[in-house]
């Protein structure tokens, strides 16, 4: 028995006319790009300045790092600087980092030793940096316990061993205008610390105490001796008539 074979199924030419009109209606609003809203219309010139900003600080970040007093530059330096003191949380660290900066302000220093017109800047910004530096050491050790004292005392002693060494090969290199300075923070640095001036104190305590002469007595009559003789005093003669 034979089977009866359907005829293929064909699509009108209207059919196919009109389903090709409404893909092309429909391509035409999907694959154009949407209108802005008031959000993003802001958002991308944002996105846009943001990335030229930070292309920008990175590029200063990278000229700050080799600045010195004087540059441009220079205070953007700074600013870093701070806020890694403020990020710092702990006080002896704290210390060290103050005591970094003051040795980058000294190298600085090395750099334009010999200019006239940038020695006199870094050579109070050396200062400047030492005398903070000393004054949170001191800060320090008047209210941390004993052993973050100790460790301050540490930073405090070996910084100033190697500034004092860079400074008296680096005087005779300074102008006149940047000398002043220099000598402010040397007279800054052999200051004595808190930590130095108790040890200082505690030491002429214990040589006074030592071997030490007592004080004499002036007053020629014995203190603390007391007589079992008792006193007599003359009486008058009676006189009889």
């Amino acid at each position: 028995m034979s089977q009866r074979r359907l005829p293929e199924p064909r699509l009108r030419d209207e059919f196919r006319r009109e389903l090709r009109a409404r893909l092309m209606r429909e391509a035409a609003v999907t694959l154009v790009p949407k209108r802005d809203t008031a959000w993003t219309a802001w958002l991308r010139p944002a996105l846009a300045v943001s990335l030229a900003a930070l292309v920008l600080i990175a590029g200063a970040s990278s000229a700050a790092a080799s600045s010195v007093p004087g540059d441009v530059t220079f205070g953007l330096k700074r600013a870093i600087e701070e806020v890694r003191v403020a990020l710092t949380f702990d006080d002896v660290e704290r210390v060290r980092v103050l005591a970094q900066i003051a040795d980058q302000r000294l190298g600085e220093l090395e750099k334009v030793a010999a200019r006239d017109d940038k020695a006199p800047t870094a050579s109070a910004e050396y200062a400047l940096a030492v005398t903070r530096f000393r004054a949170a050491v001191d800060a320090l050790q008047q209210a941390a316990p004993e052993d973050k004292s100790a460790l301050a005392q540490d930073v405090a002693d070996a910084a100033r061993e190697k500034h004092e060494i860079v400074l008296e090969q680096l005087k005779a290199r300074l102008p006149e205008k940047a000398q002043e300075a220099v000598e402010r923070a040397l007279e800054e640095e052999r200051k004595d610390t808190t930590q130095t001036a108790k040890d200082k104190l505690e030491k002429n305590k214990g040589e006074g105490t030592e071997g030490g002469a007592s004080p004499k007595n002036t007053d020629p009559s014995p203190r603390g001796e007391r007589t079992t003789s008792p006193r007599t005093t003359p009486r008058p003669t009676d006189r009889r008539p």
